[in-house]
């Protein structure tokens, strides 16, 4: 099984709220892989909106990211584009929109 890490960065000027979490839930599950975020001894997989919640990210927060599976790499890149790109004054309409 292929492995990847890297740190990624919390850009959203709110953290890792609900929408983002969201958003990277949907597209971790377009994947075969696990990804899982990590902020000091907290761990959060991104399958899972309410345990990136609990892991308390702020804006500017790095996060160590791992995936593991057969489209590690692929998910790993994914998930953080969508963090380095995402933006707090997209409306839902605009998100959903750029998912089509």
């Amino acid at each position: 099984m292929d492995t990847h890490s890297q740190i990624v960065r919390i850009n959203s000027r709110f953290g890792l709220h609900m929408r983002p979490a969201a958003e990277i839930s949907k597209v971790a599950s377009n994947f075969d892989a696990i990804v899982v975020f990590y902020k000091g001894v907290r761990i959060a997989h991104a399958h899972s909106v309410v345990e990136m919640l609990m892991l308390g990210a702020f804006h500017g927060d790095e996060l160590k990211m791992t995936s593991v599976g057969s489209d590690a790499k692929e998910a790993l890149k994914a998930i953080a584009d969508l963090l380095a790109d995402y933006s707090d004054d997209q409306s839902p309409q605009d998100i959903d929109s750029e998912a089509a």
